[in-house]
């Protein structure tokens, strides 16, 4: 269905088509005209299917008809927040309506400000609202239109305390909007808490991507940087995204390949909110080609062009890993996956999670390979497997070469040596 066709004022149409949007995926189609009913809403959907837009399509057509107040988006970290914000930004292109960001990291005092003039679309993560509700520079008593992103991410970062400390303060009479990577007994028991009755919309199996093409790859554990060289000289026409289980390896293996001379650069938790900003946005402008990340860049990030997944370091958990490959493959294109194995790792530990989104990986998927170690890599074919030796790595491991990271390194990469380490 085209958004013209969905009951939808010109003034948001004519905004979606500025954003190229001119039919909506499926998740648009089944949760919009849900929002606009006034009705809750739990929505279980593929990451990449336009789940912003479906709600921020929904909030702001509401906001716009007077059927809701304000409203409150919480989702679990600051680069989700950010790339919600310019989302509904451009939906609401058109319209007069303040949108404010709140988010930790950076100094309280300009979020103070913004809100003190008044807000209809507070974007926040619930650890900094928190804050300014117990400074009593929030206030949440006209927000009867809640949305909460990446609700099982919430939950996994220990944040369900602070929800429920939100939701309190939020009007009775509200509208929910609860998305999710799964729905499961925890986020159904939120949902009933929060909402009480709610329609459910689940767009897809519980499965990987099918746009996905994943290679599991084995190889030993010293063939893991070289290997990773090849597969990203293989690619060179792509942007790739490498996941690591640590912010020191993130920052190292970026150094290194950048000192290899690729156009590499990092992302992690650990670095403040203005240099995450410039180093997305190199990425987004092709100024960086290679991002290497955490975690913290797994869920929320939205990089249309993204063609290549490496996991270097093995996800802790199935979501994880869904989450993590679900950077590519987005909005219809195919992407590609690489995950790194240890092939001395026994198949009962290397896929040892009972949930059920590994089953795709223990039948037999039709998109899934595994190349065992050996020879020189066709497509995606790599290393393995780190998890926790990657603290042990760091710490003057094989590669434990002291490398550093400096903010005024050249443009390529972004990377310097700042001080000489005997090797």
């Amino acid at each position: 269905m085209k958004f013209d066709e969905m009951n939808l004022s010109p003034k948001t149409v004519d905004a979606l088509r500025n954003m190229k949007y001119e039919t909506a995926t499926e998740v648009q189609e089944r949760v919009i005209p849900l929002i606009l009913a006034g009705g809750n809403v739990v929505v279980r959907s593929k990451t990449g299917t336009g789940k912003t837009a479906a709600f921020g399509v929904g909030i702001i057509e509401r906001l716009m008809r007077g059927t809701a107040k304000k409203a409150l988006v919480l989702a679990p970290t600051r680069e989700l927040i950010v790339q919600i914000h310019k989302e509904l930004k451009a939906i609401a292109a058109n319209y007069n309506l303040k949108l404010c960001l709140v988010y930790g990291g950076v100094s309280i005092n300009p979020q103070i400000d913004e809100l003190r003039r008044g807000a209809d679309i507070i974007i926040a993560t619930p650890g900094r609202l928190l804050d300014h509700m117990e400074r009593r520079t929030a206030n949440l008593s006209e927000c009867n239109l809640v949305v909460l992103d990446e609700a099982d991410r919430m939950l996994d970062m220990g944040f369900r305390d602070q929800m429920d400390s939100i939701m309190h303060q939020v009007p009775r009479e509200r509208t929910v909007i609860l998305l999710s990577a799964t729905v499961d007994g925890n986020i159904m028991k939120i949902a009933s808490n929060y909402m009480g009755s709610s329609e459910i919309v689940e767009i897809g199996e519980k499965d990987k991507p099918e746009a996905i093409n994943e290679h599991f790859v084995e190889v030993a554990r010293t063939e893991k940087v070289p290997r990773l060289r090849e597969i990203l000289k293989e690619h060179a026409h792509m942007k790739v995204i490498i996941f690591t289980a640590t912010k020191f390896f993130a920052d190292k293996l970026a150094y290194r390949l950048a000192e290899s001379g690729f156009q590499a650069d990092s992302i992690q938790g650990g670095m403040s909110q203005a240099a995450r900003e410039r180093v997305m946005q190199k990425f987004r402008d092709g100024k960086v080609r290679i991002l290497v990340a955490t975690d913290v860049a797994a869920r929320g990030l939205h990089i249309e062009d993204v063609g290549l997944i490496v996991n270097y370091d093995k996800a802790q958990d199935a979501d994880t890993h869904l989450h993590r490959i679900g950077r590519t493959g987005r909005m219809g294109a195919i992407g590609k996956a690489i995950t790194f194995v240890d092939k001395n790792e026994s198949q009962a530990e290397r896929f040892s999670s009972d949930h059920p989104d590994f089953a795709w990986m223990k039948r037999g998927d039709p998109n899934v390979t595994l190349s065992r170690g050996g020879g020189r890599p066709s497509y995606g074919r790599g290393g393995d497997r780190r998890g926790s030796g990657e603290q042990r790595h760091g710490q003057g491991g094989h590669h434990g070469h002291g490398e550093r990271r400096s903010n005024t390194g050249p443009a390529q990469g972004g990377w310097r040596k700042k001080k000489s380490y005997q090797r």
